[in-house]
Parts: C-alpha cells; structure tokens; sequence
C-alpha cells in the first residue's frame, strides 16, 4: 500500500513538473517584428560610420515608422542612433 501511495505520489509531482514546463514553453514571447536578424540598409551603416566611426554596434532594431535604431557602447558608455532608412540620423542620446 505505501509503495502504491509513493508511486502515485511520483506520478502526480512528474505531471505537475511536465505541465509547468509546457505552461512555460507555450507562454514564451513571440518574436518582434523589431527583432531584425538582417542588416540595416547600405545607407544606415554609412551614416553611422560616418558620425559613430568604427564603433561596434551592440543590436540594430527595426522600429515600427521604418525607421532604424542603433545600440551601442560610446566613449565607456551606452548610446542609442535612430536613423530613417535613407541613413538621416534622427537622434542620438544616452541609452
């Protein structure tokens, strides 16, 4: 009878572990349409090297009017770029 009741209380506690789990993976965010895995256009790149140099930029964002973002590691310091996709530097500030 105990080992009945053990066994069943392993059943129990596994199952709750599973659907926790599955809650989790089913409750994961979607992907952004901000989340660009491809690089900005030609014309953005060159408008940041031109007023950023060769600072290595951290993550490129796509924003939802088109525009392009910037995050990057400035002078020991986090800053952000937004440009249009013509490569017209909107505005820069401290992240």
């Amino acid at each position: 009878m105990k080992k009945t009741i053990f066994a069943l209380g392993l059943v129990i506690i596994s199952a709750g572990f599973n659907a926790v789990h599955a809650s989790t993976v089913l409750a994961a965010p979607l992907i952004s349409k901000t989340d660009v895995k491809t690089p900005p256009p030609a014309a953005v790149l060159a408008a940041f090297a031109t007023n950023f140099g060769n600072t290595p930029v951290r993550q490129w964002k796509l924003r939802s009017g088109g525009n392009w973002r910037a995050h990057f590691t400035w002078n020991g310091m986090a800053w952000e770029a937004t440009f249009t996709a013509a490569g017209v530097l909107v505005k820069s500030e401290r992240a």
